[in-house]
């Protein structure tokens, strides 16, 4: 499982270029950032937050289940 905020965008970039879709970093506050995560048509085909500081299990399982219909299950691991 991801832990650190560098190691969780570097696997959403990851992803994101694997299934042809563009993240975008809409706003940030000191412990989250909202990311959009466009299609090739533009169209917003998911919307999380990911965690910056203050990394709890829970938040990472947010973050998983947020992303899990787009990346499959297992895109933490």
């Amino acid at each position: 499982m991801l832990t650190t905020y560098q190691a969780i965008r570097d696997r959403i970039y990851e992803m994101a270029r694997q299934h042809s879709l563009r993240p975008d970093w809409v706003e940030s506050t000191r412990s989250v950032r909202l990311l959009l995560l466009y299609d090739r048509a533009q169209t917003v085909v998911a919307r999380t937050t990911v965690p910056v500081r203050d990394i709890t299990r829970a938040r990472l399982e947010r973050l998983r289940e947020d992303l899990e219909p787009v990346f499959r299950k297992e895109w933490m691991e």
